[in-house]
């Protein structure tokens, strides 16, 4: 069972204060040209471990960033389906499954907690059901436009996910 991320939000920055960590409020860091060391979430699940491993080391500061669903993601998606050749029934199907999506804009749709160490980055991150479902998407949505799943990105140094994660 997933946590329910808009609760965890509230609840991350009294927590990492009490735990003594300065919390910095950045960007996403997953893609990140540094060594990224990804904490295992579907097997320790539990922030607080990411947290405790993170004070055993002496970290001081702890990078916080949350997301939100945004409608505008959301549109972006339905136009990338729209402009697909698919037959009817797919095209369908993938509008319901998005359809099914809208109720959730604006509830956070991933956290990520973060910590640098020894040149690395150390990065705990959890996704919403809905966000896991709308990541789904997107991927069939690629694989339509781009067969075989490869994606040409003219623009190297822009964020996954057709803009998802503002840089704002």
């Amino acid at each position: 069972m997933q946590p329910d991320l808009d609760k965890l939000k509230t609840q991350l920055q009294p927590e990492l204060e009490s735990r003594g960590f300065v919390v910095f409020h950045g960007l996403p860091r997953a893609n990140e040209e540094n060594a990224v060391v990804m904490w295992d979430t579907a097997q320790r699940p539990d922030h607080n471990e990411f947290l405790d491993c993170a004070g055993k080391l002496g970290v001081k500061v702890i990078v916080l960033n949350s997301r939100q669903l945004e409608k505008t993601a959301l549109d972006d998606v339905h136009e990338e389906i729209e402009s697909l050749d698919l037959p009817p029934s797919e095209r369908r199907e993938l509008d319901r499954r998005l359809k099914a999506l809208r109720p959730y804009t604006g509830f956070t749709a991933n956290i990520e907690l973060s910590f640098d160490y020894n040149g690395a980055i150390y990065l705990y991150q959890v996704h919403s059901e809905f966000m896991t479902e709308f990541l789904s998407i997107m991927g069939e949505v690629d694989d339509g436009i781009f067969p075989g799943g490869a994606f040409e990105d003219d623009d190297p140094d822009s964020p996954p996910g057709g803009g998802f994660f503002s840089r704002n």
